[in-house]
């Protein structure tokens, strides 16, 4: 049995009856060898309750689970050391290249061309 469930942003998904994607699950491994990609949503009572995605597609979003989840914590730490600090004693960004000898207008973080260096 198959039936429609529509999402909050106004997207559709199949949905199939648990009984048949279990009967299925070597016709969609043949489906994803031959490079398919469409994951296959599947549950009781027409509400999606589970899906079936290649590995691959598993691989990319926990890699992309584990980004995301880096910049959280580098965001968090970033709001935190703002709120900790004390904005009396912050830098200007060229205040901060002159303290570290560093040229602004370089293309990377080269140091400034010093006429006084042999």
């Amino acid at each position: 049995m198959e039936s429609v469930y529509n999402l909050p942003n106004g997207d559709r998904l199949r949905v199939i009856d648990t009984a048949t994607v279990g009967q299925s699950l070597g016709r969609i491994l043949e489906l994803y060898r031959n490079g398919a990609t469409e994951p296959v949503f599947f549950g009781d009572e027409s509400r999606p309750e589970g899906v079936v995605i290649s590995f691959d597609q598993w691989a990319e979003y926990e890699t992309l689970k584990e980004e995301a989840e880096a910049e959280q914590l580098r965001y968090d730490l970033a709001r935190q050391r703002i709120a900790n600090d004390d904005p009396s004693k912050w830098v200007s960004f060229e205040e901060m290249m002159e303290e570290y000898g560093l040229d602004p207008d370089g293309e990377g973080l080269e140091p400034k061309n010093r006429d006084d260096k042999p």
